[in-house]
Order: structure tokens, then C-alpha cells, then sequence
């Protein structure tokens, strides 16, 4: 997969104004970013790197963290950025899948796509670009690259919320609270980069009247260990993205590194992702609704299902799934669920060309053609182009907003070929 041409950013002419007037020519800047996921992250490493002094503000309370999305893959964007930025490169994080294979429901390979696709994690992701950005050691990087002459300075804070941005004499204000103790405190900045995902905080404050669009249906996700499936299976499986569509439903089932970002044989991972249109016998409510009878809004976590819910599922999935996949489906213990979403803003910068929207915060695309990472690393990729003089503010928003528009046009095509538009058991 290569990067589409219109994408690349193209240095401006010598004589041309400033492409930033209000960041250009100041160095280094107080840059806060809002939020610690790789979106955030993406653009840390990036901007420390030009000499700018970094601010990470996560509402999470520690640096450990696992990710509920669990699958990723290196799609072009994201490749580009590891090639050239990761100083770790050396290090293998991803397993190879060679390509899409399409099966029936006798397991049979009806159609394969070559695709070259690195499939990792996201803690494999999270715990690298870490250890790039700050030198976080961790199970998925034990010794992290050293620290270059003439980068910025960086901080990545922890349990502290960002509440509101406010424009002040020459910067910005970012109202933080301490998430243990409710203590507000306030950072200045140059530039604040809101990277604070699909429910961000930020982006309500700048557009209150955006609402998450929402096609009604849910993916069932969960990961299994290669040892605890049989050959036969794994024969099938390992080393490809499975794509495997049944009636108003499909299901996409790939390799990934195993405990701790391991790629060895055996060692590893299956990631299963299952689109699915709930029913009236287990409407999304239920769903949602975990052990402790609390309704989630969006996304049921690892470990909060309630068995009778997964157990109504197992049960559907024995009725749809070839036996073989049964067998997969059957060994996840600890299933988690999404409602399908989405939402855009329709501007990425803000104040002046102070403040910005990248990854999710600026556009959170369905899932169905796997696009989220890919497009927080275009963001921030260009971005940085911005902060160093290369691109100005005004073409980095048309590039991201137009390439975030084609992308969700892309995933609610897909979803409309497999899925439908409306809920069968709706009538």
C-alpha cells in the first residue's frame, strides 16, 4: 500500500510567507497535547524532535494501559511514520499478513487479495512510540533509544484531565484537572493539539452541536492465543487476514503478537472482530448493560460482560459460523463490544491556527476498513510540516478534512455491501 500522491506535503517556496505567522520562526514552543493515546503520541515524537518542548496531558490515571481496540495494522500512513521516525526499527513489532483471503462457509479461500499488511497491537504501538517519545521501559521495550541533541523537552502527566482551552495574550490557557484529587491548575502554551479521541472534551467545547452518527449495529471483538486452537484452524488462519461474510453480518480475523508484543510461533495471538446487527431478544442496551448493571454508552470493556449476554452470543455464532471458527469464538474469555460510530468536525484548527484536531478528536471514521491509526498518523505527519514551515495551516486542515471525508465515505461503503443499511430484524 503507498501513500496517495495529494497527500505528500510540498515545501513552500522560499519567498513565501510564513506558513504559520503565530508558531513559525519561534523556537522551541510550549506545546500541550491533550490526551496520551497514539494519535497524541504520533505528534510528540515528531515535534520534540524539531526542538519544541512537549506537554503530554492524559486523563488516565497511570502510563500502563491496554488497549481495548486490540488489533492494528501498519496501513500506509503508519508504516511511513515507523520507517522513518521510529528509532527502533530494528526491533520487529508486527506479524505479517500476507493477505485478505475470503472464505466461504466451507472454510474454502473463494477469493485472496495480496496486501502485505503488518498486523501489531495497539500496546505494541502505545508502549513503542512511548518509548520514542519519553523512554518509558516496558515489557514491549525493555531498552529505549536514546535521547538526540537538540530535541525539546518532554512530559507526559498522567491523571490530569483537560476541561477548557482559552485564548490569552499571546497563547493559549489549558484548564487542567487533577483526576484524584480535583485540583485546577493551568498550563500555557504556544499550541494545544487536541488528540483526545472520539469522545473528546475538546472538541464538544469548539463544536457543541456535533452529534455521533450511529448506523445501529456492533462489533464483537476478542483475542485467543495460537495455543489454544488446533492445527486445523490455524492452518486456515494464521498469517492471513480472514474476511468471512455471512447474511446481513461478517466477521475479520487476523494475526497479531501475542503477550508482552511476542511474534513467536505459537506465541502469538488471533484477533476476531464480528459485525453484527443486534436483536430484538438482545437489543444494544443489553449489550452494554455490564456485571454491575451499568449501562455503557459506547463501549462494554474487557471483563464487565455479563455471561448470560456472551452466552446468548455464543449461541448465534454457533448457528452462523463454520464450526472451525466456533471452535475460535468459543476460547475468547474476555469479549468486549462497540457500537459503530461516528463523527467529524467540520474545522481541524482553531484560535488563531493555535489549537488543532488530530486523529479521532478531528474525525473518528467506522472501523470497517480499519482506517482510525492510519489517518492520526497522516495528521500528525503533516502537522509537523506545519510547525516546521512546510505546509501552511490552511492546506494541513484541507488535506486532513478531505482525505477523513473519503475515508468514512470508503468504510460506510464497505459496511453497505456486507451489512445493509437498516437491521433486518427490524422488519
Amino acid at each position: 500500500m503507498t501513500s496517495h500522491p495529494k497527500l505528500q506535503s510540498t515545501p513552500q517556496e522560499s519567498n513565501a510567507p510564513p506558513a504559520n505567522p503565530f508558531l513559525n520562526g519561534r523556537k522551541p514552543l510550549k506545546i500541550v497535547i491533550i490526551g496520551g493515546s497514539c494519535a497524541a503520541l504520533f505528534a510528540a515524537i515528531l515535534l520534540k524532535r524539531q526542538g519544541h518542548n512537549i506537554r503530554i496531558l492524559e486523563s488516565a490515571p497511570s502510563s500502563s494501559r491496554e488497549g481495548l481496540a486490540a488489533g492494528i495494522g501498519l496501513a500506509a500512513h503508519v508504516k511511513r511514520f515507523f520507517d522513518e521516525h521510529d528509532r527502533l526499527k530494528d526491533i520487529p513489532f508486527g506479524t505479517p499478513n500476507d493477505t485478505i483471503n475470503f472464505l466461504d462457509a466451507e472454510m474454502q479461500v473463494r477469493q485472496k487479495v495480496p496486501v502485505g499488511l503488518i498486523m501489531t497491537t495497539w500496546d505494541a504501538t502505545y508502549y513503542r512510540l512511548r518509548a520514542n517519545f519519553d523512554g518509558l521501559r516496558s515489557p514491549y521495550c525493555a531498552e529505549p533509544p536514546t535521547i538526540e541533541e537538540g530535541e525539546g523537552e518532554e512530559v507526559f502527566e498522567t491523571g490530569k484531565r483537560a476541561t477548557v482551552v482559552e485564548e490569552v495574550v499571546d497563547g493559549l490557557s489549558v484548564v487542567v484537572e487533577d483526576v484524584g484529587t480535583n485540583e485546577q491548575l493551568r498550563h500555557e502554551a504556544d499550541m494545544v493539539i487536541a488528540a483526545d479521541g472520539a469522545n473528546s472534551t475538546m472538541r464538544r467545547q469548539l463544536e457543541p452541536q456535533l452529534q455521533r452518527a450511529e448506523p445501529g449495529y456492533v462489533i464483537w471483538r476478542g483475542t485467543v492465543p495460537t495455543a489454544d486452537l488446533s492445527q486445523e484452524l490455524l492452518d486456515k488462519i494464521e498469517g492471513h487476514t480472514i474476511f468471512y461474510p455471512m447474511q446481513h453480518s461478517y466477521a475479520v480475523i487476523y494475526t497479531i503478537p501475542g503477550e508482552n508484543g511476542t511474534l513467536a510461533p505459537g506465541s502469538r495471538h488471533i484477533n476476531f472482530a464480528w459485525y453484527f446487527w443486534p436483536t430484538p431478544s438482545v437489543p444494544t442496551s443489553a449489550i452494554l448493560t455490564d456485571i454491575h448493571n451499568h449501562q455503557h454508552r459506547t463501549t462494554l470493556p474487557k471483563g464487565l460482560m455479563r455471561p448470560e449476554i456472551w452466552s446468548a452470543q455464543l449461541s448465534t455464532a454457533r448457528e452462523m459460523f463454520n464450526p472451525l471458527l466456533y471452535s475460535l469464538i468459543s476460547q475468547i474469555k474476555e469479549p468486549f463490544v462497540s457500537v459503530i460510530s461516528s463523527v467529524m468536525s467540520p474545522r481541524a484548527r482553531y484560535m488563531n491556527d493555535r489549537l488543532f484536531l488530530i486523529g479521532d478528536a478531528l474525525a473518528q471514521v467506522q472501523p470497517n476498513t480499519g482506517q482510525g491509526t492510519n489517518l492520526a498518523a497522516l495528521d500528525a505527519m503533516l502537522l509537523a510540516d506545519v510547525v516546521k514551515g512546510d505546509l501552511s495551516a490552511e492546506e494541513w486542515e484541507k488535506r486532513v478534512l478531505e482525505v477523513s471525508q473519503e475515508e468514512s465515505a470508503k468504510a460506510k461503503g464497505f459496511a453497505k455491501q456486507w451489512l445493509g443499511e437498516l437491521n433486518p430484524s427490524s422488519g
